[in-house]
């Protein structure tokens, strides 16, 4: 059974080799997909840029030749796919305590560096990354600022010493953070880290990580225990059954946080981007980006690709499941198929507008900048994409919920009524 919090951890001491597997691993980390197509777990990812090292360095006579010499090569080669990635801001995924990292400089600190260096792996099972809150980039970028330098600090490197860099995975199953550490002069010279060491660190990231959901707790266990006091002279049975009330029609209100979206392929996402480009032709060059303003052509165009991403691996089985949820809350009126059906289209109309104004908006971009990072586009029109259908489909969750519980009750009382009558 998977632990819902791992934490990997792995050092490298200052030998040739280790600086040339430490400088590709952040070109590994930094660069590559965002999600996994192969599922690799954790101890898998802190060799895989050391694998990377030896296909990217055996093209280079050393590691130097190769940090002075990728940023001149064509974007066609793995080097110049990194000087691309280094050149437009922020695309090659690192982030540390300074907004703008730089991937080649720090590349060329790792391959001089004569000291030891620590690398990572914060990873949480994909439920309770929903849960907590940790599928995005902004939220791990949040919790390491605020535990790196204490989390170091165990391992006796003082704040004013302390280097790393850290880049975000959303793999699907297991989203996840590589940390790379070191000293800016390196002062402590055993790599190893002892079981206290360990389990101090690991705590330091479990509080933080967690801290928002014990937060929750607290405040659930007092307003449970602030209404049992409240009502104690009320049946418990019926106080819980407030308690379970009130829980699902918070989830009703605000909805859960959908989960991390289906894998983007580099096939599908050619196929989006044409599609966007088809669209953005067409499209009007000014005025307002709303479906309801704009022309019947581009509406049509709009739906189309609303549609076709609807009917992708992954959306297409949410879609169906929040159409059957619109059919079980009208089933609670009316037991007419034909009706049933419309409810269910209705629905899926309601996604499909809500999904065009997102490839609306998409399409817009390639319209305002002559240089657009694509790869950036697609994504954010494909998880724009996901996140509003996941979270339609969960409100229709939690409103099923809160209508069978209605049902139910509906039920009981009759039941009740007619009971008491008897006697």
């Amino acid at each position: 059974m998977t632990a819902p919090f791992v934490m990997k951890a792995s050092f490298y001491l200052p030998t040739l080799k280790n600086q040339a597997k430490n400088v590709a691993h952040l070109l590994y980390i930094g660069t590559r997909s965002g999600v996994d197509k192969g599922e690799l777990d954790e101890l898998e990812e802190l060799n895989a840029g050391n694998r990377y090292a030896e296909k990217i360095l055996s093209e280079y006579e050393s590691l130097d030749d190769f940090i002075d010499n990728f940023e001149i090569d064509t974007a066609g080669t793995p080097a110049g796919h990194v000087k691309y990635m280094d050149e437009r801001p922020g695309s090659h995924g690192l982030f540390s305590f300074d907004e703008n990292v730089s991937l080649k400089e720090t590349m060329k600190e790792l391959s001089k560096h004569s000291g030891i260096v620590w690398r990572f792996i914060l990873s949480l099972k994909e439920e309770d990354a929903v849960k907590l809150g940790y599928t995005t980039r902004e939220s791990w970028e949040k919790a390491l600022r605020a535990t790196i330098s204490e989390a170091a600090a165990k391992m006796g490197i003082s704040e004013s010493n302390l280097r790393w860099v850290a880049a975000f995975h959303q793999a699907k199953g297991h989203p996840h953070v590589h940390v790379v550490i070191w000293e800016k002069t390196p002062q402590r010279h055993w790599g190893k880290l002892s079981e206290g060491e360990r389990k101090d660190i690991r705590k330091i990231f479990l509080n933080e990580i967690y801290a928002n959901e014990r937060l929750a707790l607290t405040a659930e266990k007092s307003a449970v225990r602030d209404l049992i006091r409240d009502t104690a002279k009320r049946d418990i049975s019926e106080v819980l059954k407030e308690v379970k009330k009130a829980r699902i029609e918070i989830k009703a209100l605000n909805g859960e946080k959908p989960g991390l979206p289906p894998t983007l392929d580099q096939q599908t996402r050619e196929k989006l981007l044409e599609k966007l480009k088809e669209l953005s032709k067409i499209m009007p060059q000014k005025g307002r980006i709303a479906f309801a303003y704009m022309p019947s052509e581009v509406k049509e165009k709009a739906e189309e690709i609303a549609d076709w991403l609807l009917k992708q691996p992954g959306f297409s089985q949410s879609v169906e499941r929040y159409k059957n949820l619109a059919k079980e809350l009208a089933s609670h009126y009316t037991s007419k198929p034909e009706v049933l059906e419309k409810a269910a289209d209705k629905a899926y109309e309601d996604i499909q507008k809500r999904t065009a104004q997102i490839v609306l908006k998409g399409a817009a971009a390639l319209q305002e900048e002559k240089t657009v990072d694509t790869a950036r586009l697609t994504n954010s029109v494909w998880r724009s994409a996901w996140r509003a259908l996941e979270r339609e489909r969960l409100r229709a969750e939690a409103e099923s919920t809160i209508a069978v519980q209605k049902e139910i009750e509906k039920k009981r009382r009759i039941a009740e009524r007619g009971e008491s009558r008897e006697v």
